[in-house]
């Protein structure tokens, strides 16, 4: 994957603003002075990271190829003395032997490491002996399944069998399956506990027989409550009569109603003193109890009468009852004997206050229903209903309740205080005891791995020291081919990856090498690295080479035969034939720059230019020159700023000063080269001003720009920076010279400034 765009941060450099070289291509070129960036972005582009995954995410340049950077820090690094004349080439090879004896000392420190991290992990197998933090959680393990085993024993037996079904004989296993349930245990159902859970047990044993649920008491009550008013309010007396004294005075008017029932039978004597009885005696008598003694009367016998009804249906729905607590066996008689026979004497006392009010119906007899006994039964009778219905529903879905009857078990069991705080112990224990040991694998894992990675290390760097020979030959064949026969390279064997830097006569070259061979050593293995690999028969990998100025110190042969390889390179990476996936050339040199960025085509979509421009404030601007590059020589950069002054509305100091100075240069290459200068009149129709200042520009163009008359005239009011230009373009058309002046404007991307109305249009 190529590099799209390019993002660098440098404060002191391109200010606050990070510098971006947006839409990269396959051939890029940037052309800056020096001090302008070019180190700083060929520096940043150095400190790729190795790992691939992280190259691709790289914010200021993301690619998965490495980049190939050649710099002056490269070359710096990549050719090195070392002893006896004996030096070495690249940046593994300086350090090889170092790198191998570090590797080495970081494998026996890990293998150290590793028998201290064993031990701390020690071993469970060995149960009379465990050791190290493995030993420590199987002892708490052996402690907790022993206490919590034993604390599932002492529970009811009804329960045991169904709930811990397939563990009671493996302590290991019930252990375990325990803190499974542990570990699950949420929030209980407020009806679960272990006498509901025996209950439900002891349903789902034996023949799993249905049972019928209880008759209800349905006579709740035997009185109404105007029955209860009545019998408890005293009634009226009697009426009139000649009797109604006697009766008052004694105050026994039911033993007197009595006596008229044997008044018939009397024979004409008085039923209650045997003597003549007179002949109006019955008639007296119903006179004075029709006075009111008869209503009541006959209103008690009717509510003693109801009662008596209801009490004999209630004593055959308590007798039900009995029959049916009694034929169950699930129900403990007492529980329903008291309450029932409190039930009935609640009847029969109600029964015999009624009949004392029947015999004195108009007392106030005082009296209590049977409804908060009958209430109480029932309320009984509903419970254990519930449980009946609860029973049946075991019995009609027996899987499915034995296995909600084995999970409440087991988490009844789970949260039970002593065996919660056992399994919370040993959990904690484990837990602790497992992250150090996982912590400790974890090391070993990465300590075996760091080995893994240092013996193919080791290898590589081992197999680029064997490569040693094969590398020399392809540099020495490179600088056959570039014209360098002053030298060549030998392998030494007193270093391992060392090389000897020879003249034709054998003799030592490095002290005799300038810096431009150095530069082109390093230039010879940097081209080599790029296309060959550090082990024999390995294929290429694919890169990105970064050239920052190639050029230093090498004189004007060597420039051109490094642009040659420049070229080669970017034909290699267009034509995508090779490893080279994408190349970028970093240079200030105009001439380098036209000789390696030249090609056939004037643009190209594989290619892409750049400029890179130091502005006033100190800061870098980059200047995006699409696929076409517009570099030019000192020359043509002169006129391109006379386009860029003419199309510019700013009439600053700097601007009209800088004008100033361009166009002196102009005038002075120019003319005193190719420009045969003649003399001639002052032109008519110009100002005073106009003429000192044409008189000026021949001056520049005859004698050079550096006169005692420069600061005098190169005063220029405001807002007449337009007007001189047009006298610069009005001097050439007076020496005869109008054609080149159109000719530069035009090159220079201002032909737009020659049409009609323009600044620069013929007059």
């Amino acid at each position: 994957m190529t590099i799209k765009n390019i993002t660098v941060q440098a404060d002191y450099c391109f200010g606050e603003q990070p510098l971006l070289l947006p839409e990269l291509k396959k051939v890029n070129f940037v052309f800056a002075p020096n001090g302008a960036g070019k180190s700083t972005i060929s520096k940043a582009l150095a400190q790729q990271p190795t790992d691939p995954d992280e190259r691709a995410i790289w914010p200021t340049a993301p690619t998965s190829s490495p980049i190939r950077v050649f710099n002056e820090a490269y070359r710096s690094r990549v050719l090195n003395e070392q002893v006896n004349g004996i030096f070495t080439i690249g940046e593994e090879s300086e350090s090889v032997n170092k790198k191998i004896s570090a590797l080495e000392d970081g494998k026996r420190t890990r293998r150290a490491n590793r028998q201290e991290w064993l031990k701390a992990i020690g071993s469970a197998d060995d149960k009379k002996a465990p050791t190290g933090a493995l030993g420590e959680i199987e002892t708490a393990r052996f402690e907790a399944s022993v206490s919590v085993f034993d604390a599932h024993k002492n529970l009811d037996s009804s329960v045991v069998p169904i709930v811990f079904e397939g563990y009671r004989n493996d302590r290991a296993k019930f252990f375990r399956e325990a803190g499974i349930r542990f570990g699950k245990l949420g929030s209980l159902a407020t009806d679960v506990n272990w006498e509901s859970i025996s209950a439900r047990a002891r349903s789902l044993s034996g023949d799993k027989v249905t049972r019928l649920r209880l008759p209800v008491i349905s006579t709740a009550s035997l009185l109404s409550p105007d029955d209860i008013a009545e019998v408890g309010t005293m009634g009226a007396h009697g009426g009139d009569g000649r009797f109604a004294a006697l009766i008052l005075h004694l105050k026994n008017e039911e033993w007197v109603s009595k006596g008229r029932e044997y008044i018939d039978d009397a024979d004409g004597k008085c039923p209650f003193c045997q003597n003549q009885a007179p002949d109006d005696l019955e008639s007296e008598l119903s006179n004075y109890f029709a006075g009111g003694f008869d209503k009541a009367l006959g209103r008690s016998l009717l509510i003693e009468s109801a009662a008596k009804s209801k009490a004999r249906k209630l004593e055959d729905e308590i007798s039900a009852l009995e029959n049916a607590v009694t034929a169950d066996s699930e129900i403990d008689d007492s529980t329903f004997g008291i309450p029932a026979s409190a039930l009935r004497r609640a009847a029969e006392l109600l029964g015999a206050r009624l009949h004392e009010r029947s015999n004195r119906p108009t007392q106030a007899v005082v009296v209590s229903d049977i409804d908060e006994f009958a209430a109480e039964v029932n309320a009984l009778i509903g419970l254990e209903n519930q449980r009946i219905d609860g029973h049946n529903r075991l019995v009609a879905n027996a899987v499915d309740e034995r296995r909600r009857l084995i999970d409440d078990g087991w988490s009844l069991f789970v949260s039970d205080g002593a065996v919660a705080a056992e399994l919370s112990r040993y959990r904690g224990i484990e837990s602790s005891k497992t992250q150090r040991v996982n912590t400790l694998r974890e090391q070993l894992e990465g300590a075996a791995a760091a080995d893994e990675v240092a013996n193919q290390e080791i290898a590589e760097l081992r197999q680029k020291i064997s490569n040693t020979a094969e590398v020399a030959d392809r540099i020495n064949k490179l600088l056959s081919a570039m014209g360098f026969h002053r030298f060549s390279l030998k392998v030494a064997d007193a270093i391992n990856g060392g090389y000897r830097i020879v003249r034709e006569n054998g003799t030592l070259a490095f002290e005799s090498l300038s810096e431009g061979e150095k530069s082109f050593i390093c230039f010879a293995y940097f081209w080599e690295s790029l296309f060959g690999t550090a082990e024999a028969n390995a294929t290429p990998e694919d890169v990105v080479a970064v050239i920052d100025d190639p050029i230093s110190s090498l004189d004007s042969d060597a420039l051109f035969m490094v642009a040659a390889y420049i070229r080669d390179a970017a034909k290699r990476a267009t034509d995508e034939k090779s490893n080279l996936q994408q190349l970028i050339v970093l240079t200030h040199n105009t001439q380098f720059h036209h000789e390696a960025a030249y090609a056939v085509e004037r643009s190209s979509k594989e290619r892409r230019y750049f400029r890179l421009v130091k502005k006033l404030g100190g800061f870098t601007e980059m200047h995006d020159d699409g696929n076409r590059s517009r570099i030019r020589g000192s020359y043509a950069l002169l006129w391109h700023c006379v386009v860029e002054a003419a199309q510019n509305e700013d009439e600053s100091d700097l601007v009209r000063v800088g004008v100033f100075n361009i166009v002196r240069r102009i005038l002075e290459g120019y003319f005193k080269t190719i420009g045969n200068i003649s003399d001639f009149d002052r032109p008519d129709g110009i100002s005073p001003t106009e003429a000192r200042m044409v008189a000026q520009f021949h001056m520049w163009a005859n004698s050079g720009s550096h006169t005692i008359t420069d600061d005098i005239d190169q005063t220029i009011d405001v807002g007449r920076t337009r007007d001189f230009l047009v006298l610069f373009m009005r001097y050439f058309e007076w020496q005869g010279h109008g054609a080149h002046f159109e000719m530069m404007i035009a090159a220079s991307d201002g032909a737009d400034l020659l049409g009609p109305n323009e600044i620069f249009a013929r007059s």
